[in-house]
């Protein structure tokens, strides 16, 4: 079970560990997915010229590094709506996980996304 838990965010860390502090829109303890598994209020993210910061809970972080990942490695974007939660699904390029953030969560990311050549729904 740890090994499914770490697979995907290991394989995210060996590009994207960053040893950078938070940035300063840092939201604590959101709900997303990297890769198969679901973090539930464990998340936090961070939007930023350079990419999305992504750590889980220190609590629940279990040795897993923070991550920074550039506009540059996402590929594509889609709508990944739950209910009433408006989400998106970002395919990165290498390696080849998803992530599935809510949309009030990416707004700030609205301006990079362009610039990388996503229309913003």
């Amino acid at each position: 079970m740890i090994f499914l838990f770490r697979h995907d965010w290991n394989r995210l860390a060996k590009l994207y560990r960053t040893q950078e502090a938070p940035p300063l829109n840092f939201c604590r303890m959101n709900t997303g997915s990297v890769g198969l598994v679901y973090y539930k209020g464990t998340l936090n993210v961070a939007i930023n010229p350079q990419g999305i910061y992504l750590s889980i809970f220190p609590l629940f972080s279990l040795g897993l590094t923070p991550l920074l990942i550039p506009w540059s490695a996402i590929r594509k974007i889609e709508p990944a709506n739950q209910l009433f939660i408006e989400r998106f699904r970002l395919y990165l390029s290498s390696p080849k996980v998803s992530l599935i953030l809510r949309k009030d969560i990416l707004e700030p990311a609205k301006e990079f996304l362009v610039i990388q050549g996503f229309e913003w729904i």
